[in-house]
């Protein structure tokens, strides 16, 4: 397995058999680096592996969501129980899961 993986705060990014990954905690501390380093991506599709995810706060989601206004072939794939959860409430699984538009 090849990997590439960096530490911010109590997450650690990187690219895990190809995939981009993120595991530990998302939140307000993390949320402006999840995005830049998502966006650095491009347009290219990305299946974005959120499975080692512990939590996933608000500013997280909001990162995520601005990361598929810019590239809107992103998808969140293996999503946490935690991950899940916040997609499944806020309604926006469909959009981070599945691709669907975000109708900018």
């Amino acid at each position: 397995m090849r990997q590439h993986v960096f530490k911010k705060g109590d997450a650690e990014f990187g690219i895990v058999e190809g995939r981009p990954t993120i595991r530990g905690e998302c939140d307000l501390s993390n949320a402006a680096d999840i995005e830049g380093w998502l966006i650095s991506f491009g347009e290219a599709p990305i299946d974005v592996d959120l499975s080692g995810v512990t939590f996933f706060g608000a500013s997280a989601l909001r990162a995520l969501i601005n990361v598929a206004k810019c590239n809107p072939n992103i998808r969140v794939v293996e999503p946490s129980a935690a991950v899940r959860r916040v997609l499944e409430i806020t309604q926006t699984a469909c959009v981070l899961m599945q691709g669907a538009d975000l109708g900018h």
